[in-house]
């Protein structure tokens, strides 16, 4: 197997699950657009990008070091994908606690309804069945 091969494949990944989460990040600040005021649409927008943004980069980090090395090993692809995304997902929530004001409960409501779109990858990347 190439590496670049690899390398696409966990880029497909990341744009399959970029598309979950944003499905629901989407759903989610439209129905705090309709119940709730400016600052709770801000708080919104700042969860869901903290939820979208680690995983990109965790996967996108994952992705470049299988390019330059194409005999690591996958456990650690997916240790390195779990200590970046949760790395950078503390420095964004410690960062937007202090320096930005928020709605926490929302923007923490954000963050785990929109994290829940990793769960919808393997409906948006059904696979298709042939009938012989």
């Amino acid at each position: 197997m190439k590496a670049d091969s690899g390398c696409n494949d966990i880029l497909s990944a990341a744009k399959i699950i970029l598309l979950g989460q944003s499905i629901l990040g989407f759903l989610f600040i439209l129905f705090i657009c309709i119940a709730n005021n400016t600052f709770g649409v801000k708080s919104a927008i700042i969860g869901v990008a903290i939820a979208v943004i680690p995983s990109l980069l965790g996967l996108g980090s994952a992705a470049y070091k299988l390019k330059m090395n194409n005999e690591v090993n996958i456990k650690y692809l997916a240790k390195l994908n779990t200590l970046v995304k949760w790395v950078y997902t503390a420095l964004m929530i410690l960062a937007v606690v202090r320096f930005i004001p928020v709605n926490n409960e929302i923007m923490l409501l954000a963050y785990s309804v929109t994290f829940l779109g990793c769960f919808l990858t393997p409906i948006l990347n059904k696979p298709q069945f042939r009938m012989t």
